[in-house]
């Protein structure tokens, strides 16, 4: 029987690190959510209040805004980057609208991009460029939901990483694409199977992979846990589920279960990113004449 991923657990060893980290902090964070079209996405407004359940827990402001349509996004996007206290801006997406959401991510400030989607906290993974100022401990921002996907795995010291063969079941920006460049910079080989890859391909890559990770939001989708090598370690990332748990539990050595996976680590790592855009704040501030002259 597979060993239960705890990410409640995890969860909490992060959120608290964030909040030892904020009480010593000088100038506090300040988070700002924007959320468009409340109405119409559901599921985007629960999350939004479970990050503000989060925030209150850790003393954190977390200012609710929300937009009507593409133009009060947009106006409210170039609003809170310029705003000095706000210190991190969340989107939700999919918007949903006639917007590209990887448009949208790259007007959100860098240094204020707590789900680190903007391209440039993008081309730091790729590089893996871990700090922005190593010697002030400032670090990079990187996307929140592969980041606890990662931390979990890293949190049982039996899971191997390095010389791992991973198949990735997901495509997207916020997933699939950042986890494997994380797993590939932790020494793991890694595979991204998506709608588009034959069923007998993935079949093959899933039989191979000593860590499954997948996160398809079509309910429809199933994986075969008889497809999942004996001792594997399965993560899945889906609000509904992609598999069966049962059947995975009785072949992987390690599996999330459905009533707690990802989600309240992917709202910790969101926090943790949160403490680094805080202290990122003075990166933002041009250097005086006096300041450049001193070096």
């Amino acid at each position: 029987m597979a060993v239960i991923l705890d990410c409640r657990a995890v969860a909490a060893r992060y959120l608290a690190w964030a909040a030892r980290e904020i009480a010593v902090m000088r100038r506090k964070p300040r988070l700002a959510t924007l959320l468009l079209r409340p109405d119409l996405h559901p599921a985007s407004r629960q999350y939004r209040d479970l990050i503000a359940k989060d925030a209150a827990r850790l003393g954190v402001v977390a200012d609710g805004v929300e937009a009507a349509d593409e133009r009060e996004l947009l106006s409210s996007v170039r609003r809170l980057n310029a705003d000095r206290g706000t210190t991190g801006l969340m989107l939700f997406y999919p918007l949903g609208c006639g917007l590209r959401d990887e448009d949208v991510m790259d007007l959100v400030s860098p240094l204020k991009d707590v789900e680190g989607l903007h391209s440039t906290n993008l081309g730091y993974l790729i590089k893996y460029k871990r700090f922005l100022d190593e010697a002030r401990a400032i670090k990079c921002v990187v996307p929140a939901t592969a980041k606890a996907a990662v931390k979990l795995l890293q949190a049982y010291p039996d899971i191997r990483l390095e010389g791992a063969f991973v198949t990735i079941i997901n495509n997207s920006m916020r997933v699939g694409k950042p986890l494997g460049l994380m797993l590939e910079n932790l020494g793991a080989t890694v595979v991204k199977c998506y709608d588009k890859t034959p069923r007998a391909v993935l079949e093959e890559c899933v039989r191979r992979a000593d860590v499954v990770v997948t996160a398809v939001p079509d309910p429809s989708f199933r994986l075969d846990a008889n497809w999942l090598k004996p001792g594997a370690a399965f993560v899945d990332v889906s609000f509904q589920g992609n598999a069966d748990h049962a059947a995975v539990a009785a072949r992987a050595a390690y599996a999330t279960a459905p009533d707690n996976r990802l989600g309240a680590l992917t709202r910790a790592m969101t926090f943790v990113n949160l403490v680094y855009c805080a202290k990122n704040a003075p990166l933002r501030r041009p250097a005086r004449p006096r300041d450049a002259v001193l070096g």
